[in-house]
């Protein structure tokens, strides 16, 4: 934490764990990335100082990160974007201890982070430092299978463009219209286009969008909420599609399904961060 502060600002999210084994092995489990990938992710490379890397979960999330400091054996102090986009988070591993046992503190810092956020980050923090502590009491991989839900938020410039909107909504979903309202969901990535029906389209001017997304084959759909707050100088933007162990398909049909509607999701919240900074950018 920086010198000044008493005690954590709101925004910010501490956890701490005491795990039985030293230092030295502790750090190497949270910098090298073949000890990374048996608890958290796959890291591109090992971490050091003043590189970017990434850290991915194999189910279409993960982090865009920068390495600011390296002390081996002590402290690790990275800045992160989740799928690229969004707001930049500060995050610091510090480690204290002996032979024995360590301390591992992690603080993740975000200026204007909404309260509604802290606590759920804070129970996702607890859930990856104790499969770390898992991991090295028992030395057998630790690291979740995928995701449930995918998310992403990002931060909009106030100004005239809001994306809950009518005539904006089309500026950055990637949807079409059957003809008197929406009507399809499209995915355009590597392995080409696909649409899939849309059903229950709600919107809430100015505030909130609910709707649910058709799986073929699939015997329930899945439902996707995004959702507009006021934050600090701007404006945040978050999504959640939720639903994807309830397909009853196989593991890998709806593992894939996830990673291909990640992605776009991942382009629709970016194109909103661009069509928000073009706007302001009028004169």
């Amino acid at each position: 934490m920086p010198d000044g502060y008493l005690s954590p600002p709101d925004d910010w999210v501490r956890v701490m764990v005491s795990v039985p084994a030293p230092v030295s092995e502790v750090w190497e489990a949270i910098s090298d990335p073949r000890r990374v990938a048996q608890w958290f992710g796959t890291l591109d490379a090992p971490m050091a100082a003043g590189t970017a890397n990434r850290v991915d979960f194999g189910d279409g999330d993960f982090f865009d990160l920068d390495v600011d400091h390296v002390e081996p054996a002590a402290r690790l102090l990275f800045r992160w974007r989740f799928l690229g986009v969004g707001p930049e988070c500060r995050v610091g591993w510090t480690l204290t201890g002996g032979a024995g046992a360590t301390m591992l503190t992690v603080d993740d810092s975000c200026p204007g982070r909404p309260d509604s956020e802290v606590a759920q980050l804070k129970a996702g923090w607890l859930d990856f430092v104790t499969r770390l502590a898992r991991y090295l009491e028992t030395g057998r991989p630790s690291r979740y299978d995928w995701r449930q839900e995918i998310d992403g938020t990002v931060v909009l410039p106030h100004g005239s463009w809001h994306p809950l909107r009518e005539e904006t909504v089309v500026d950055w979903l990637p949807i079409a219209t059957d003809g008197a309202s929406p009507g399809w969901f499209f995915v355009v990535d590597e392995e080409g286009p696909r649409r899939f029906a849309l059903h229950g389209w709600r919107l809430d001017r100015d505030r909130c969008l609910d709707f649910a997304v058709e799986i073929p084959g699939a015997r329930t759909v899945t439902v996707c909420q995004v959702r507009t707050e006021p934050a600090g100088r701007g404006l945040t933007l978050s999504v959640s599609h939720q639903g994807w162990h309830r397909l009853g398909l196989s593991d890998l049909r709806e593992r894939t399904l996830r990673h291909r509607f990640a992605a776009t999701w991942r382009a629709a919240l970016g194109l909103a961060e661009e069509c928000a900074g073009a706007r302001q950018e009028l004169p």
